[in-house]
């Protein structure tokens, strides 16, 4: 059954977004963006940039300068529908599970979730490097033509990690050159 990738697995991840958990029977990798605010947080920040702001531009409009409450009002709105974006993917995330025969990957994206399911023996790691420099390496799980991007979230050096991590687990991995 599937499960989301955030609850409770990740409740012990605080500082690190890439995180290994042993079992006596599996391997867990639980990959979750970098979150700075919780989501009560996030509206928290919102209501009280939207206090003052409003507040400001009340004032401002009393004293004969009215087209500064209606900017006000479009800014508030614009960065509330930002907030609203964040919100909506603070629950974003994904974990990779190895048994001895398998390599599970459960990816939530708001409310999209997806499983694959690998054999472990037939699976291989392989990393996409992009043409451009600025761009990040891609890492994808892949066997008998499926594969799944996983630890797109990652910064460079957790992704070099994850690679590690997998190709301790799967096997080698490969270079698909580039994307």
């Amino acid at each position: 059954s599937p499960r989301k990738v955030h609850s409770g697995a990740c409740r012990g991840v605080v500082a690190s977004m890439l995180a290994i958990e042993p079992d006596a029977a599996s391997q867990r990798i639980v990959m979750v963006p970098n979150r700075s605010l919780s989501k009560k947080g996030l509206w928290l920040f919102y209501g009280s940039i939207a206090a003052v702001t409003l507040a400001l531009a009340v004032w401002f409009a009393w004293q004969g300068f009215w087209p500064v409450l209606v900017y006000a009002v479009l800014e508030l709105a614009w960065l509330g529908i930002c907030q609203a974006i964040c919100s909506l993917r603070a629950g974003n995330g994904e974990q990779i599970v190895v048994t001895d025969d398998r390599l599970i990957v459960d990816k939530d994206f708001g409310r999209r979730h997806e499983h694959f399911e690998f054999n472990r023996y037939w699976a291989r790691v392989v990393v996409k490097v992009p043409d451009a420099r600025l761009h990040a390496r891609r890492v994808f799980i892949r066997s008998h033509g499926r594969e799944c991007e996983v630890g797109s979230c990652l910064t460079e050096s957790e992704r070099d990690r994850l690679e590690q991590r997998l190709a301790s687990l799967v096997g080698p991995v490969g270079n698909a050159g580039p994307v």
